[in-house]
Order: structure tokens, then C-alpha cells, then sequence
């Protein structure tokens, strides 16, 4: 359970480090590529990667979960703009984080990763989405979001944040959301972390 636990830490660690646009490993072009596209994969590159094409990947850590493999989130998004080799701590292997920038309107402006080991998603995360603001995510609306609270729930409240990242599943799972559209609050920001669907942290920046 430490061990696996650790896992969760560090992917966690690293996909936080994506969505601030800072990152210690070496990146280089991705030379995979499908030979053959099913039309749903050519629909999608496209017309960009949508939200919906990302929410459909399920994550999981080795041998806890049903996990979405390589082949088919690389069908669906297109071949990868980038992609980084990572240690992690606990793993026998290097997973694979592969980068992608072909959005569409519901990702508006967003960069999307998503991370493999043994060819299944063990994290995925998007960052910097310039999305409509919500009417709802106001001080107000923020301030009611309490500890304990469901992610479903506090996305349901502020609508979809401009970044995310999430690693694992069940028990074992971690989730970062990020939302800098706050109405009447130039410049701040608010970030929930969630374990097992729970919020368990909130932070937030230039509220006062």
C-alpha cells in the first residue's frame, strides 16, 4: 500500500508541474504514428481534441483499475506533439507522457497530456483552457465549497475549471482542479484537491 500509495504522490507531483507550464525532464518529438485512422479518429484531429474526448479516458494505477490503453487515446487525439520519458518512483519502467495542443472550442487554448505505463493511462491532465466564465463562479459560490464535497459536486457549482489533472482511481486516486475566471476578482485563482472523489484542500490566491 506505501508503495503504491508513493506512486500516486509522484504522478501527482508531475502533473502539477505540467499544468505550470514547468517541467525537469527532456521532451522531443513523438515518433509514433497510427497507420490507419478510424473515421471517429479523424473527426477528431480534425476538429480538435473536446472535452468530452478527454473526460472518456480512464486512469488507473498498475493492477487497481480499468485503464484506457495507448493505442486508442492516440487514435482518438492524433499523433502526439510531444512526448517526455518520466521515472517513477516504485516503477520498474519509465512511463510515457505524451503532449497534445490540437484543441477544439471546449478546450479552447488548453495543452492535454496524458500519461502511460505498460500502455495504459495512469494520469492525464489539461491546463491553461481560456473557457467562458461562468456566471456562477463568483467569491460567493467559492466560499461554499466545503471539505468532503464530491469533485462532480464542485464542478456542478463552478462549472469546468481551466485546468485538471488526475491520477489513479478509487481510493487511490488524486485530482487537482484550478479555476482563474473568478466574476469581480481580477488575477485570482482557486485550486481544490480531491483523493477518492473528496475534497480534502482548497487554495486560493489573491481573494483578499
Amino acid at each position: 500500500m506505501k508503495k503504491i500509495t508513493t506512486i500516486t504522490v509522484a504522478l501527482l507531483a508531475g502533473l502539477t508541474l505540467t499544468a505550470c507550464g514547468k517541467t525537469s525532464s527532456t521532451s522531443s518529438s513523438s515518433t509514433s504514428a497510427t497507420s490507419k485512422k478510424s473515421t471517429t479518429s479523424s473527426e477528431t484531429t480534425s476538429n480538435g481534441i473536446t472535452l468530452d474526448n478527454y473526460k472518456s479516458i480512464q486512469v488507473a494505477l498498475p493492477n487497481s483499475g480499468t485503464a484506457t490503453n495507448e493505442a486508442k487515446v492516440k487514435s482518438m487525439f492524433g499523433k502526439p506533439d510531444q512526448s517526455t520519458k518520466t521515472s517513477i518512483t516504485g516503477l520498474d519502467k519509465e512511463a510515457t507522457q505524451y503532449t497534445w495542443t490540437n484543441v477544439g472550442k471546449t478546450l479552447s487554448g488548453a495543452t492535454v497530456t496524458a500519461s502511460f505505463y505498460g500502455g495504459k493511462a495512469v494520469a492525464k491532465a489539461y491546463s491553461n483552457a481560456s473557457l467562458t466564465p461562468n456566471a456562477k463562479l463568483t467569491t460567493t459560490t467559492v466560499n461554499g465549497i466545503k471539505q468532503g464535497d464530491s469533485l462532480s459536486s464542485v464542478e456542478a457549482k463552478l462549472g469546468t475549471p481551466n485546468a485538471e489533472s488526475i491520477s489513479g482511481s478509487g481510493a487511490l486516486s488524486a485530482q487537482i482542479i484550478n479555476y482563474t475566471s473568478i466574476k469581480g476578482k481580477s488575477g485570482a485563482s482557486v485550486s481544490f484537491t480531491f483523493t477518492n472523489n473528496k475534497l480534502v484542500t482548497t487554495t486560493k490566491s489573491s481573494f483578499n
